[in-house]
């Protein structure tokens, strides 16, 4: 028996001699030592780069809620929904209560009433649509299709930009870390 161990009574009893400890402690330095590392590369990267992250972010959450919206249409027959609010404009908007907020500053006699909501709060529900999709607004049973599709910039857009946007209404938000917007026009199905 090598020193500094004691004869043990219970059978099947191991025992941990100190190399062993040594050895886990190393690996659990090493483990936080990389968990550091990535931190910080990730903190700078936020930092030099923050369009980059916030667009890496927002595709990684939009193909993941278009993956699940796809799952959950398939398991039960669910097309999307979205939530109308209020009526207003940016500071209803900042409420960021899960509705799409009815943007009076849009307000044109060529343009669809536009609906948006920022893409963190529930308006990147939007972001994969494509013209075709079908989706319902909460209250109604009316189904509505994505006729139209238009992209604008974010900075010095103007309600002339969305002229001629088809649709009966439509919906907006940004893309995640670009200077863009992204507005769908949205027609009620007729019924077969």
């Amino acid at each position: 028996m090598k020193a500094g161990y004691k004869d043990s009574k219970i059978t099947g009893a191991r025992h941990v001699r100190p190399s062993d400890h040594r050895r886990s402690g190393r690996l659990v330095n090493l483990a936080a030592n990389l968990l550091l590392i990535a931190a910080g590369t990730l903190g700078a990267w936020n930092i030099l780069a923050p369009q980059d992250v916030e667009r890496s972010y927002g595709t990684l959450k939009t193909t993941t809620n278009e993956v699940i919206s796809t799952a959950r249409e398939r398991l039960t027959g669910q097309i999307p929904t979205v939530h109308l609010g209020a009526a207003g404009g940016v500071s209803e908007l900042d409420e960021c209560d899960g509705t799409f907020t009815e943007m009076l500053s849009y307000e044109h006699a060529d343009v669809p009433t536009v609906w948006a909501a920022h893409n963190n709060c529930g308006g990147d529900v939007l972001l994969p649509w494509d013209t075709g999709e079908q989706i319902r607004i909460a209250g109604s049973d009316q189904v509505y299709e994505v006729v139209d599709i238009r992209h604008t910039s974010k900075i010095w857009a103007t309600t002339d930009d969305l002229v001629g946007l088809d649709g009966d209404l439509a919906l907006q938000t940004c893309q995640y870390g670009q200077d863009r917007m992204k507005f769908i026009g949205l027609r009620p199905v007729t019924a077969p």
